[in-house]
């Protein structure tokens, strides 16, 4: 390995390794990126984008719209250099991780418009990158820095959050199943609402078990939950622009489970 592809601190601080970046990474970020653009702009110029949905709901995904083109712009700066460093990989990889959870709920929870082949596209694509962002993250050195109290906080608020909205979503399932009303919000047509699809098949347990990793020092723990963490927070960033946006404009302010 030559100095160019090492850089060593001094001191006590252990060395952080940049990783090639291959010439698929930024192909498919531009692809994703180049998506993102079209379903948004879509989005805006089309007179029912997101017909048959609750009006919140609606605001909602334009404001989720609005912060997936600033994602879109900040996916390919971050892989632009030949070799980038474990934090610009992260935050990639966390972005793609948020980019895959919110065009899936495009695809299963949005009635179908005229740029749903976008919507599926972007998913393959986004997926697969999200894939190989993971294994790469697999094959790098991750030097064990954080503190004791960093990383059994960072891992039992994670087990937490996923217990946390398991349990809300499931407090509205479970009353259906034993006969009670109807869940609210539901999925457009009367299909489930894809929040509880993706949230109970994938992302609530992936969360739960990399707060686990976390806890038992894995060594993957501590990446892994940077990605996780980055997801949430561009997520909620992206839940709180419809909100922030009717505020502001004087707009009807609905606020849901979510």
């Amino acid at each position: 390995m030559t100095t160019s592809q090492v850089r060593v601190s001094t001191g006590t601080e252990p060395h952080v390794c940049d990783a090639a970046r291959t010439p698929a990474m930024l192909g498919m970020s531009v692809f994703v990126a180049l998506g993102i653009v079209i379903a948004t702009a879509y989005a805006l110029v089309a007179p029912h984008p997101y017909r048959s949905l609750p009006e919140a709901t609606v605001l909602a995904a334009r404001g989720q719209d609005i912060v997936s083109v600033l994602v879109a712009g900040l996916l390919v700066t971050l892989v632009r250099p030949s070799r980038v460093s474990q934090r610009r990989l992260l935050l990639w990889v966390g972005l793609l991780a948020y980019v895959v959870y919110s065009y899936g709920i495009y695809v299963i929870g949005v009635p179908m418009n005229r740029v749903f082949l976008v919507y599926v596209v972007l998913e393959m694509v986004a997926g697969a990158a999200l894939m190989g962002g993971l294994l790469r993250l697999a094959t790098l050195q991750w030097p064990d820095t954080a503190s004791h109290r960093l990383r059994r906080g960072t891992g039992w608020m994670l087990v937490v959050v996923a217990l946390m909205f398991g349990g809300l979503w499931l407090s509205v399932l479970v009353p259906f199943a034993l006969g009670g009303s109807a869940p609210s919000p539901a999925g457009a047509g009367g299909a489930p609402y894809p929040v509880f699809v993706l949230d109970l098949v994938v992302v609530l347990p992936a969360l739960a078990a990399v707060g686990v990793l976390l806890l038992r020092r894995h060594r993957l723990g501590g990446p892994l939950a940077v990605v996780a963490l980055v997801k949430i927070l561009t997520l909620f960033g992206a839940v709180w622009a419809g909100p922030a946006y009717a505020l502001v404009t004087d707009g009807p302010v609905a606020l849901g489970p979510d």
